[in-house]
């Protein structure tokens, strides 16, 4: 038998969650994983030197990362089941994702035109689009490790899920290190890089999920 009949027929046979057992396995996964990200961000990055002064911008900053990941929730708690729809649960990312354009243009209008670039880039590569997929990692091996367990047939856009999820949580640890506050470039750069972490889960992740 293929292994995808394999799964198909296991899927079928494998009976509905009780529910909030996926909610809850995947909360504690993601917990975990956000601890251990923040833990290393000292050792990565260091905190920024003034975070005692700027804790109110590192909170906002954090507040979206946040938000990303409600939006990005609904997608993981549903492809982590086997044979599932996502329709009715795609809305709160897409959404998410063209609010977040729409705060970075009206930023972007709003800035002097001579201090858009700084504002827009900083010095130079947007440091958040390595480093918050590497912070990352730990989040997006535990809610790995979480979802291959519970049985999921639509692997690729369920690793999607995963590395978008990780993203959004590391985009929260980052934070605190990250030395640009500008609206503009936190809706710019800290999408671009949950969206990459989206596409590397898709990726990379998707194929971890294989039974």
């Amino acid at each position: 038998m293929k292994t995808e009949n394999l799964v198909a027929a296991l899927a079928r046979g494998a009976g509905a969650q009780k529910r909030g057992v996926v909610e809850r396995r995947i909360v504690i996964a993601a917990g975990l994983g956000l601890a251990a990200a923040i833990g290393l961000v000292p050792l990565l990055f260091g905190f920024r030197d003034d975070l005692g002064s700027s804790i109110p911008v590192v909170m906002l900053k954090g507040a979206f990362g946040l938000a990303a990941a409600a939006a990005a929730a609904p997608l993981l708690f549903e492809l982590a089941r086997p044979n599932t729809q996502i329709r009715h649960v795609f809305a709160p990312a897409m959404l998410f994702a063209v609010v977040s354009v729409v705060i970075a243009a009206a930023a972007l209008l709003l800035t002097p035109p001579e201090a858009r670039m700084h504002a827009w880039v900083g010095g130079g590569v947007p440091e958040c689009l390595y480093r918050i997929p590497l912070l990352a990692l730990p989040i997006a091996a535990a809610l790995t490790l979480a979802v291959r367990g519970l049985g999921p047939t639509r692997l690729t856009l369920a690793g999607a899920a995963i590395g978008a999820t990780s993203g959004a949580l590391a985009a929260i640890a980052y934070a605190s290190c990250c030395p640009m506050d500008s609206a503009l470039y936190v809706a710019s750069w800290y999408l671009a890089a949950i969206l990459f972490c989206a596409a590397i889960g898709a990726l990379v992740i998707g194929r971890a999920l294989k039974w």
